[in-house]
């Protein structure tokens, strides 16, 4: 079983593919995503598409090149899920921080593998840059 540091490691990476399928093995169907615009229901990989797809082009038009994540907080209160908060820093090829952010998720264990089941939003902080 992978542990949640790998997990939100190759998450952040995901993100520098640019593709709409990208994020799609991360994600259990369906899902809960809360944001600064509010809850959104994820019934399947096309409405993740969709709803993913301004941020690819955000992420597209900053130079992307660099995106870390570091695991704050890990619970595993319950057989086969866990909780976890991960802070993302997102930055361009000129090493510049475009923005960094942190995630509440709570996950689950689906045939040996993580899946996000709810992802919450707590603040964006963005470069100057930007």
């Amino acid at each position: 079983m992978e542990d949640l540091g790998s997990f939100f490691r190759r998450y952040a990476d995901a993100h520098l593919k640019f593709e709409a399928d990208a994020l799609d093995a991360f994600y259990h169907f369906p899902c809960l995503i809360n944001d600064l615009m509010g809850v959104h229901a994820i019934g399947s990989v096309e409405d993740l598409h969709t709803y993913n797809q301004s941020f690819f082009d955000e992420l597209k038009n900053a130079d992307l090149a660099m995106a870390k994540s570091m695991l704050i907080e890990q619970h595993s209160a319950l057989p086969g899920g866990s909780r976890a908060i991960v802070s993302f820093r997102f930055g361009n090829s000129e090493n510049n921080l475009i923005f960094d952010c942190d995630y509440a998720f709570a996950l689950l264990k689906q045939d040996e593998t993580w899946k996000i089941v709810f992802a919450q939003l707590d603040e964006i902080r963005y470069s100057d840059l930007y």
